[in-house]
């Protein structure tokens, strides 16, 4: 398995740094415009996030930082595009109405910024970026829209620009687009009212194009629902289905009232199913347990990159394929309402994905939990793979099998800590429900934990019950100072220094009780193996006492001056020498350190055997 290594990077231009990869639980802890800059400008980050009502972790509400930090990420390149603008799309079907004008102005000063930036005219990217933005006001739903005198403003120099050739030949036709748009809003086109005989001219040239801005954008419902139905008859014009051809005024009343033409099921059973490869997201992932804590991540990695990143969302559109009964072609799962498609396909609610950790969001794509409960870490473990099994009307259908492997996860070492007590009493209970995998489950005084390694690991990994240390051992009495010298007397010797005490015994390793349940691996390997990374050790030995510090030697006596006096004959004569002073005593000996406890015994390591689960 691989070792990977985890890096903080500088995100979003100023100071904020963000651990990657960031999942969305950690977004929504960060909780700020940069934190969302960052999550999104990650490889397979999902949209998700920026839906207000998903049960999946999303940001609680957009603020106007969020706002500004989401426009200026797409424009200034940090968030690809066409994930901005799902997530922009979210956005405008989960606000609160009063929540839309903000976020429309901020979007026509970006709307702006890029028009006026002289890289337009000659970076791709760029004029990428305009067109995004450009989109999505086009194609936003009817009465979404920014202040109504900051729009009447805008319009009115963009008119006033085209006008007098301001813009350049790249900026030109985004500003008229824009301005017809704006026509067809107040129900007009080149000048002329919209109405049947139009539409129908524009049908007869295959002119979906127009057609659509008129569905999008035409202030009557009943129009729209007219342009919509022109649309529907050129798409079932081209069907390569001849029974929606044989069948088109059903289909036509089935595709405007449901937005598809969903295939019921039980009247035309699953054949077979194959997925597109071309279409199908492909990823291995990583499980990043935190065993104390007894949850997990899951992360993503695909071997042409260095770096992990967050698990992509799956969709089956284009990608799934099935043969049901009485259908002349295979169908996939159908299209958003807004195509208007009325080929056969699957409802997205006929599809399911069974996973522990999957669940499918109220579009139909699925997404994955990126943080785990022991329970589902385990789970997982049963399968070699990541192994996302497709059910098509709850029928077996086909599967994705993507890569899955278990970082190596911290020892589980229970120690006791009062000193010289046994070690902990384990039980432990080890299945290997494939031969690569390895699921532990210890019971301990703390508690019970689950931990999952993977064969690639298992040798660096251990459980242990670990004996306390030995206590250590009391300092020796220190020397009483040796008595002072009287005068022209040495000082005394210092008394010696007591001996350290000795260190008590480290506690004994506890005892392991562990039963093994092999699986589909050798029983006898196993328990070889096993007994190398399943120990009991005794505590370390208390350390000895230091030995006391010798007394220091008394300090010499004090010398005397030598003592004279004069004779009758003038003659001076000693009456006393005097002397020097007295040496200071020496300094006793210190005391013998006490010797080390004896480390405790190693605990009792029993294994058993047992039937496998479902055996």
């Amino acid at each position: 398995m691989r070792t990977w290594a985890l890096f903080g990077f500088l995100v979003c231009g100023c100071a904020t740094q963000f651990p990657l990869p960031m999942t969305a639980a950690q977004l929504v802890q960060y909780n700020s415009g940069p934190a969302l800059v960052a999550y999104l400008a990650q490889s397979d980050a999902s949209p998700t996030v920026c839906d207000l009502r998903a049960l999946s972790p999303h940001v609680p509400r957009m603020t106007a930082d969020m706002r500004a930090a989401l426009v200026d990420g797409m424009v200034d390149g940090k968030i690809n595009p066409v994930l901005w603008r799902r997530c922009a799309d979210v956005l405008l079907e989960r606000l609160p109405r009063n929540e839309i004008p903000p976020l429309f102005d901020e979007l026509e000063r970006a709307y702006r910024k890029i028009l006026a930036n002289s890289d337009l005219e000659k970076n791709p990217s760029v004029a990428g970026r305009l067109a995004t933005l450009h989109r999505l006001y086009l194609d936003r739903p009817a009465g979404l829209d920014s202040n109504p005198s900051a729009r009447a403003t805008w319009f009115e120099d963009l008119r006033a620009a085209l006008a007098k050739g301001q813009l350049g030949p790249v900026a030109a036709p985004f500003a008229q687009e824009l301005v017809a748009t704006v026509d067809v809003e107040n129900g007009r086109w080149q000048g002329r009212a919209v109405d049947a005989a139009m539409m129908d001219a524009l049908a007869a040239s295959g002119n979906e194009m127009t057609l659509t801005r008129f569905v999008e954008r035409l202030p009557s419902p009943e129009l729209r629902e007219q342009a919509q139905r022109r649309i529907i008859r050129i798409h079932i014009a081209l069907s390569p289905f001849q029974e929606v051809r044989d069948g088109s005024a059903a289909v036509e009343d089935t595709v405007i009232r449901e937005g598809h033409n969903r295939i019921a099921l039980k009247e035309h059973p699953l054949l077979s199913a194959t997925l597109d490869p071309s279409k199908t997201v492909a990823r291995d992932v990583l499980v990043r347990q935190r065993v104390w804590a007894q949850n997990a991540t899951l992360l993503a990695y695909v071997a042409s990159r260095s770096t992990l990143s967050v698990l992509p969302e799956v969709s089956f559109r284009g990608a799934l394929w099935a043969k049901l009964q009485k259908i002349s072609r295979p169908v996939s799962v159908c299209e958003h309402w807004k195509n208007l498609d009325p080929s056969p396909c699957i409802a997205a609610d006929d599809v399911s994905l069974d996973n522990p950790v999957a669940y499918r969001d109220s579009g139909g794509d699925f997404h994955f939990k990126d943080e785990v409960g022991v329970s589902e870490v385990v789970a997982l473990a049963k399968n070699d793979k990541f192994v996302l099994p497709v059910r098509i009307g709850g029928r077996p259908a086909v599967s994705l099998n993507w890569g899955l492997s278990y970082e190596r996860p911290d020892d589980l070492a229970f120690n006791e800590t009062s000193s010289g007590r046994v070690g902990p009493r384990l039980k432990i209970r080890v299945q290997r429900p494939t031969a690569t995998h390895f699921v532990f489950s210890v019971s301990a005084p703390q508690g019970t934990y689950a931990v999952v390694v993977d064969e690639a690991n298992i040798h660096d990994f251990h459980i242990v019950s670990r004996g306390a240390p030995g206590s250590s051992g009391a300092t020796g009495s220190s020397g009483s100072p040796g008595a002072a010298g009287s005068e022209c007397s040495d000082g005394e010797r210092g008394g010696d220094g007591g001996a350290g005490e000795d260190g008590g015994r480290g506690g004994d390793g506890g005892e392991v009780f562990v039963e093994v349940a092999c699986g589909g691996a050798s029983c006898p390997d196993t328990v070889d193996l096993l007994q190398q990374i399943i120990l009991s050790v005794g505590g370390p030995g208390g350390a000895g006492g230091s030995g006391g510090a010798g007394g220091p030697g008394g300090p010499g006596g004090s010398s005397r001056s030598p003592s004279t006096h004069i004779n009758s004959y003038g003659e001076s004569v000693t009456d006393d020498q005097g002397c020097s002073a007295g040496a200071n005593g020496s300094a006793g000996s210190n005391g013998a350190s006490g010797s080390p406890g004896r480390p405790g015994r190693p605990g009792k390591v029993a294994f058993r055997l047992v039937p496998a689960e479902g055996t």
